[in-house]
């Protein structure tokens, strides 16, 4: 019966691989959709994300989520500067809320490409040397680390996402350590990326003060909690 459930699972894998790489591939503009969208994050291209993103009228919003979802599964792709361009489209409050939805929904996509493909997939898209990082975090903070690295910009988004899904955290605790964890940046670039010119400096000397404090968190985690289980006694 185990056997039988095992070989259904991964005819299963297998049909959702397939049918990914036929709507990429045979379905009219969805290429293009990619490849259009691909070449303004990589290329940090404000404007013509603006407009492309405001060419779908009423359905902008989702169309917003959407690539939020998308850029995580991206490699070399940071959701700041989505976040940036929202707020800068739609405002800062609902910049942000767009991208706090798209990020959470391409946060649990990795999640499950993870738990589901396994990490030989993952290791094809992440860097094996940020994995290594990651499971030994997790291995000392269990969930606890996910919320530490959703603080900070300085750690990558998607090796968390993906990395997390290789441990035994619970899907739920990991979506509500995510969605809480990056709630304060979030608001925060939003807030700044709604002018962008006037607060490019203030961006720059707020994002590496995060990288900064997020560094000194993640490689001193563990003296900290030392310090506040000995405060304990």
């Amino acid at each position: 019966m185990a056997a039988s459930t095992s070989k259904v699972l991964v005819f299963i894998k297998l049909g959702v691989l397939v049918l990914v790489l036929f709507i990429y591939f045979l379905v009219p503009g969805v290429q293009e959709f990619v490849a259009t969208i691909t070449a303004y994050l990589r290329n940090r291209n404000f404007d013509d994300l603006r407009q492309f993103i405001l060419s779908y009228g009423n359905w902008a919003p989702l169309v917003s989520i959407l690539l939020m979802s998308f850029q995580s599964t991206i490699p070399l792709v940071p959701g700041l500067f989505l976040t940036i361009s929202n707020a800068w489209i739609f405002g800062w409050m609902y910049g942000a809320l767009y991208s706090w939805t798209g990020a959470l929904l391409g946060a649990a996509l990795d999640f499950g490409i993870a738990r589901w493909y396994g990490r030989p997939l993952v290791e094809r898209i992440v860097n094996p040397r940020h994995l290594t990082m990651i499971d030994r975090f997790f291995q000392h903070n269990g969930v606890l680390a996910v919320f530490i690295t959703r603080l900070t910009p300085v750690i990558p988004f998607k090796a968390v996402s993906y990395g997390s899904g290789l441990t035994s955290i619970p899907v739920w605790h990991f979506l509500l350590a995510t969605g809480v964890g990056q709630t304060p940046a979030i608001i925060l670039y939003s807030v700044l990326g709604q002018q962008i010119t006037k607060n490019i400096h203030k961006m720059v000397a707020i994002t590496t003060l995060m990288a900064l404090a997020g560094l000194l968190l993640f490689f001193y985690w563990e003296r900290i909690e030392r310090f506040f289980h000995m405060k304990k006694k």
